[in-house]
């Protein structure tokens, strides 16, 4: 067929690939100087490149399963958030009502549905385009972790000068509230999972942020991983008043990781830092607290998920 290579996949789609350099932190700008957290964040910014590359060069998803199958177990996650957000643009793009990202949740990447949700949400920041989230077939509930996608990909592709302007912007919308959970996970990234440079840019943000921050910070720190069990001890102690948060999205690091069906070392020493208490107990804290929501899917919905998970966070204080 004209205008499509011999595996099907459109020639205009493959030129959306994106470069190497992209998961290079001293070319994006952010903090250098701790060699080994940077090798961590970097690896799994690499395997985000691969997932998204992976899905724009295939003509379907059953490709992007086969090559994500072969990746190590504790980076696959960070390839499925990449594929999710270039399924995501190519359904947005084409106008196919979610048709990618289905053929990505159905099978092999139904255990990645959190990163799927959260990829989607890095092509929603790209191309934000009225009422795309309605018309990709999302879970109701996770469709709210694409806000999250939005606001990492604010921060990682905006770097520090971004975060500084988000700082000064006027205060959250109830989504703008998950957007600055997304926004504190990019923030591991750009500091390189420094305790005090995290803390230091999180109180730049008026109060009523810094519990969102805290959250994706937590999460960042219990997924991607990158500190020691004492920069884990000052990342909590730092976080003071938002310990709750803090805990929360550890909580939703470890489901995440379980549903992958491969839970790394860093995770298990992360959820018991910063949560309190072992991986598998932090994880059911998400179980149970999805169970007493109204399921209607609403906004509302999700951040009563959240506030659940953290009073089971001070319950277990």
């Amino acid at each position: 067929m004209p205008g499509k290579p011999a595996d099907g996949a459109p020639r205009w789609a493959r030129r959306l690939r994106l470069p190497e350099e992209m998961a290079d932190f001293s070319v994006r700008g952010f903090h250098c100087g701790r060699p080994d957290s940077r090798r961590v964040l970097e690896r799994h910014a690499r395997s985000f490149l691969t997932g998204f590359n992976t899905a724009v060069e295939s003509a379907g998803t059953d490709r992007v399963h086969e090559r994500l199958s072969a990746l190590d177990g504790g980076e696959r996650g960070f390839a499925y958030e990449g594929a999710g957000m270039a399924c995501a643009l190519l359904d947005t793009l084409l106008f196919a009502r979610g048709r990618r990202l289905a053929g990505l949740l159905a099978g092999p990447g139904r255990p990645y549905v959190h990163l799927v949700h959260v990829g989607a949400g890095w092509a929603l920041a790209r191309v934000p385009l009225p009422g795309a989230r309605g018309r990709l077939g999302l879970d109701p509930l996770l469709q709210w972790l694409t806000l999250d996608g939005e606001g990492f990909s604010r921060g990682y592709f905006g770097g520090r000068r971004a975060v500084a302007r988000l700082a000064a912007s006027g205060p959250p919308s109830p989504q703008g509230a998950v957007r600055h959970q997304g926004l504190g996970r990019s923030l591991w990234f750009v500091e390189s999972a420094d305790p005090e440079r995290i803390a230091d840019v999180i109180e730049t943000f008026p109060a009523d942020r810094r519990g969102h921050l805290w959250s994706g910070v937590g999460l960042a720190a219990c997924y991607a991983g990158g500190a020691d069990d004492a920069e884990l001890e000052r990342l909590r102690e730092h976080a003071g008043p938002h310990r709750a948060e803090l805990a929360q999205g550890a909580a939703f690091a470890a489901e995440a990781r379980r549903r992958g069906g491969h839970v790394p070392e860093h995770t298990h020493r992360g959820v018991l830092r910063l949560a309190g208490v072992d991986m598998a107990t932090a994880a059911d804290w998400t179980v149970a607290a999805e169970r007493q929501l109204h399921g209607d899917g609403s906004l509302d919905d999700f951040l009563a998920w959240r506030d659940m998970i953290s009073g089971s966070a001070l319950a277990a204080r």
